[in-house]
């Protein structure tokens, strides 16, 4: 005779695992830990932490055995991220394919008549890590790619658990120096992750991620309306310079 109450319970416990286990692969990253050079002769190894097309992490120089903070991006095969300094300067970029256990491509120094050198790395342990719930993301994050380069400032701060303020001052580089700023603005905050929308120039829609140490902004939906200045924008890669409660303009 069937026992209808086991039959139900096994099917209860099943779903319940089953949910516990998509909730838990959702809250995790893939890193994996790469060794190799730049140029055939600057040894490295860089940690990438791979969550959705998010890529952060860090950068060690053998010789110097200090971790450079990265962040960027994936998409598909292609990877392409930032180093960036604890003051936001930009010392690095890294353009390269990832196939399988190898990453080959180009690093630049950001720096003028600087050549694209080449980067070779070989994957020597992967793991799954959890997704960590930031405390607070409050505080100031920055770019900068040099004295005449591009910079960005985005002010930051947390109000409560759901929403924060924040603001942008954006400028790109020599000669032009046009500006992308966003005024002091209440957005809703949720999964470490924030959407800014505005359609008073046209459609203008961006997602602010935050990390570790830093965040990363990226626009959605082509949605590039915001009322900057010519090739003025938010989008970036950016390091928590200090968290501390940012002073907004008035």
């Amino acid at each position: 005779m069937l026992n209808f109450s086991n039959i139900i319970m096994k099917k209860n416990l099943t779903f319940i695992f089953l949910l516990i286990s998509t909730l838990s692969f959702s809250q995790a990253v893939t890193q994996k830990i790469f060794d190799g050079n730049i140029n055939g002769k600057i040894p490295i190894t860089l940690t990438l932490n791979l969550d959705g097309g998010t890529v952060f992490g860090n950068v060690i120089y053998k010789k110097k055995g200090i971790p450079i903070s990265v962040i960027g991006s994936q998409s598909k095969n292609t990877l392409f991220f930032h180093e960036l300094m604890p003051d936001g300067q930009v010392t690095g970029i890294y353009s390269a394919e990832l196939k399988g256990d190898k990453i080959t491509g180009t690093w630049n120094a950001i720096k003028v008549n600087a050549k694209d050198l080449s980067l070779s790395l070989s994957k020597t342990q992967e793991q799954i890590i959890p997704r960590k719930s930031l405390k607070s993301v409050t505080g100031t994050y920055r770019y900068s790619f040099g004295e005449n380069g591009g910079a960005g400032e985005m002010l930051v701060q947390q109000i409560g658990n759901d929403k924060i303020a924040i603001s942008f001052n954006n400028v790109t580089s020599a000669p032009a120096y046009n500006m992308a700023s966003i005024g002091r603005t209440i957005l809703k905050y949720t999964n470490n992750q924030a959407i800014y929308s505005n359609q008073e120039f046209g459609k203008c829609k961006f997602k602010i991620t935050f990390l570790e140490n830093g965040a990363k902004v990226d626009f959605m939906e082509d949605a590039y309306d915001c009322g900057f200045g010519h090739n003025a924008s938010t989008e970036g890669n950016y390091i928590r310079v200090n968290s501390s409660l940012p002073k907004f303009e008035e």
